[in-house]
């Protein structure tokens, strides 16, 4: 199902209220039976400031996909790894952007995006 290159977007499913969002962002190296290992960035919340903050390292993790913690969108291999960012557009929602143009909401809440009657 996956295949070396694509690019993910890895979401750690928060089990409690009080959670730290995370997300990880990376290329595939390999994948098989349910297990991917990944080369990216990790993203964690800055509890001070409320943004997203890019850990400096390059890392490779090791996901199984069968474990339900996760949330794993993938993303378009277009995508540029080294420039992706999260940020809060004007309504407070939480956009993953990279200097290539590419752009995708992320936000917990749905309300912003419920069909207007």
């Amino acid at each position: 199902m996956l295949e070396r290159g694509d690019k993910l977007l890895i979401v750690h499913r928060r089990l409690f209220e009080k959670d730290t969002p995370r997300f990880f962002v990376g290329e595939v190296e390999a994948y098989e039976s349910g297990m991917v290992k990944v080369k990216g960035f990790t993203f964690v919340k800055d509890v001070f400031s409320g943004n997203f903050k890019k850990k400096i390292e390059l890392r490779i993790k090791i996901f199984s996909m069968l474990s339900g913690t996760f949330l794993v969108y993938q993303l378009p291999n277009i995508l540029r790894l080294d420039s992706v960012t999260f940020h809060l557009d004007d309504t407070g929602g939480m956009i993953l952007t990279d200097d290539g143009g590419f752009s995708m909401d992320v936000s917990e809440s749905g309300s912003k995006h419920e069909a207007q009657t």
